[in-house]
């Protein structure tokens, strides 16, 4: 089968979605298949992946997201799809302008579509601009979400017949023994927080649970790997109240596994908008126990194989982080059932799941 796969947000950029449609691409690729990525890009790309337009940097739901806005993407990708002689085009976030639209409106072929966006309150976006999306919505010969969550997100606009396809990991990556990286100190404890940097992520409650933490006598280091617009804030913060901690930066997906694997705890204290706790996957593969709060993405994924605990408390996060950081059992305990619970997502399996979906839109 030859593939086409629309990536939503800046190719140039690391970011969740992106690195879940370069896995899901190889995952393909080891299936036989003849895949191709393209999306929008600031930057020139590589390999497999083509960029049909520039990039322009809005907020979106309290996220930076780099989108490609360039009206040229429209001809480009009209280009690309008349050139690809593919079969099947899989387009993520097929409602998020402007290249997802051009890929469906321009597509001679049967399109996948994966929603993986998940708001609390609805999206805001959905129901405003309703006929305007609605002609897309249509050409989608299948509806896929990553969670419950996503599902009823899309769905609370756009009632239909979605399939739940979870976000995939490679497992063998998060697993293979990799060198420690020096900020995670040989016998020491540390606490790992990974993504970005930003209110919806709730990283200034875990460095005030990281200073309840060390109020109790334990000694334990954060390590903060991310960046984002709130990098400043947060840095103040853990100067006022004292803590360890040590911002790495963006770490790349090369590096990511051995963040994991030298931690003691991975925490993600988000307080919303998360639809899938991919972190939470990664550091389960990889043997780690997490703590995460309570909310619905992470609690419809991990919440038997997760310590869970209230959005936006600090107490609770301190309570549940000194636990494990006290009890080395409790956490070997903890990281080998999250690391049998990650087995069901591993990008073989999900790629499977992906094929068959191919062949049934393909069938009809």
């Amino acid at each position: 089968m030859n593939i086409g796969i629309c990536a939503p947000y800046d190719l140039s950029r690391d970011g969740g979605v992106n690195s879940h449609v370069r896995a899901q691409a190889r995952a393909l690729r080891d299936l036989g298949h003849s895949v191709s990525v393209f999306g929008a890009a600031s930057r020139p790309l590589g390999g497999h992946e083509i960029g049909v337009s520039g990039c322009v940097t809005l907020v979106v739901g309290g996220t930076e997201t780099a989108l490609g806005l360039d009206p040229r993407a429209w001809f480009r990708t009209g280009r690309l799809i008349a050139r690809g002689g593919f079969d099947l085009l899989h387009v993520h976030e097929p409602l998020m302008p402007l290249v997802p639209w051009c890929a469906v409106l321009r597509s001679t072929v049967p399109l996948v579509g994966t929603f993986h966006a998940f708001r609390e309150q609805g999206h805001r976006l959905y129901p405003r601009a309703k006929p305007l999306l609605a002609p897309i919505m249509r050409r989608l010969a299948a509806r896929v979400v990553v969670s419950e969550s996503a599902r009823q997100t899309i769905a609370a606009t756009f009632p239909g017949d979605y399939v739940v396809v979870p976000n995939g990991i490679d497992r063998q990556r998060f697993s293979a023994a990799a060198a420690r990286p020096d900020a995670l100190t040989p016998g020491e404890l540390h606490v790992l927080y990974v993504g970005r940097l930003e209110p919806r992520k709730g990283v200034e409650h875990l460095v005030d649970a990281m200073q309840r933490v060390r109020a109790r006598g334990i000694r334990a280091r954060l390590v903060v790997a991310g960046d984002g617009p709130g990098r400043d804030a947060l840095a103040l913060r853990v100067r006022g109240a004292g803590v360890d901690a040590r911002f790495v930066g963006r770490v790349s997906d090369q590096e990511l596994p051995a963040y994991y694997q030298h931690a003691d705890v991975v925490c993600s204290p988000a307080v919303g908008g998360e639809s899938f706790g991919l972190v939470l996957v990664e550091a389960m593969a990889a043997g780690r126990p997490v703590v995460a709060t309570s909310i619905d993405g992470y609690r419809d994924l991990a919440g038997e194989v997760a310590r869970l605990v209230p959005p936006a408390d600090p107490d609770a996060l301190a309570g549940a982080l000194a636990q494990l950081l006290c009890d080395g059992d409790l956490r070997r305990d903890l990281g080998a059932r999250g690391r049998s619970f990650a087995s069901a997502y591993d990008w073989p399996v999900v790629a499977r799941r992906l094929e068959a979906i191919y062949y049934d839109v393909l069938s009809r």
